[in-house]
């Protein structure tokens, strides 16, 4: 008997749960089938498709579901996920909310495999149940899916904390390759904290392949996914009435938290990826900038559209980078002045 065909979108959440939904689709047998790494056609056919309102992420996320169904037509889903709320007190975004029905718009699409995440409602093991049903398995089959799912997920968050790249770690998951970290690299001078949502900073098309444009420059890069656990267990207040509403802002305000505090030199800047239209980054990036002012640490917004250019981008992170240099400099001599003052 033929497995079921499933396509995935390499878009919007792939870049933080596709272990997780690998695992727990290989386990209730059906065959994935994954669209392509992010190309010139998708953003095009992406961007065609969406209206001018939407950000880019968004974008391009119709733009893999148009390239399964143009070169998948044998398909027998598409897996569209809907998360609402994966903690009680922060959501998603409203677009992810309702990403299974508009998608349903699109031309020729197949039926919908959906999976819902929202424990304010109901826990997971319930979503996985129902994922099953879909697939026509029994409860045990697909809660046996769901934990085995579970704990390879949490086996790839423990490789991510060790410090494994997250695109490094994907390839792993894609090639059924167990979880061993890449030779250590050099260390270098300059150790940069980037933040955004893994769809922007992990996409290598929509960026420009911003992370070796930094390594390139012999700066190491931190992301929060490499990040300890603890660091996100106390929510962020920002005054008495103020708290973040949305899932990923808080989870980067958080990560800021920490490098304001005990984390304070261990970073030497914060660069910002931002998709434009993106008005939860757009208010946080504020809160983050003053706060980088009140402790001294350079601070970079780089907002990002289907218009964006390499060569205003490469200008950009030279200028940052060669600030950062003078700067470390700067104070290094003094130092050294300072010492040899002691001396005298």
């Amino acid at each position: 008997m033929n497995k079921l065909k499933v396509g995935i979108p390499r878009a919007l959440h792939f870049y933080r749960y596709f272990p997780f939904w690998k695992k727990i689709l290989e386990e209730m047998d059906v065959e994935i089938v994954l669209s392509p790494l992010t190309n010139k056609k998708i953003v095009e056919k992406g961007v065609q498709q969406g209206f001018g309102e939407l950000c880019i992420p968004m974008k391009i996320y119709y733009g893999h579901v148009l390239n399964l169904i143009t070169n998948h037509q044998d398909l027998d889903f598409i897996f569209v996920p809907r998360y609402i709320a994966e903690v009680k007190d922060a959501y998603f975004c409203p677009k992810f909310l309702s990403l299974p029905d508009v998608i349903k718009i699109l031309p020729n699409i197949p039926k919908i495999l959906n999976f819902e995440v929202n424990v304010k409602e109901f826990p997971i093991s319930y979503s996985a149940v129902e994922l099953g049903k879909q697939l026509g398995l029994s409860r045990s089959r697909s809660l046996e899916a769901y934990n085995r799912a579970k704990n390879y997920y949490n086996q790839y968050l423990s490789f991510l904390k060790e410090g494994a790249p997250v695109n490094y770690a994907l390839r792993l998951v894609n090639r059924n390759i167990p979880f061993k970290l890449p030779k250590q690299k050099t260390q270098n001078d300059i150790r940069l904290l980037l933040l955004g949502h893994g769809y922007n900073l992990f996409d290598t098309f929509i960026n420009l392949d911003f992370q070796k444009k930094l390594s390139d420059r012999q700066v190491d890069v931190l992301t929060i996914e490499n990040m300890p656990e603890s660091v996100f267990k106390t929510p962020v207040i920002v005054n008495n009435k103020l708290r973040n509403y949305w899932r990923h802002e808080e989870e980067i305000m958080q990560a800021i938290r920490y490098f304001l505090t005990e984390g304070r030199n261990e970073i030497d800047g914060v660069i910002f990826l931002i998709s434009f239209a993106c008005g939860p980054d757009s208010l946080i990036s504020e809160l983050i900038m003053r706060d980088m002012k009140v402790v001294g640490l350079p601070y970079l917004a780089i907002i990002m559209d289907e218009h964006s250019g390499e060569a205003g981008m490469l200008t950009r992170i030279e200028s940052f980078v060669d600030m950062i240099k003078r700067k470390k400099k700067k104070i290094e001599l003094k130092f050294q002045q300072e010492k040899s003052k002691i001396k005298v």
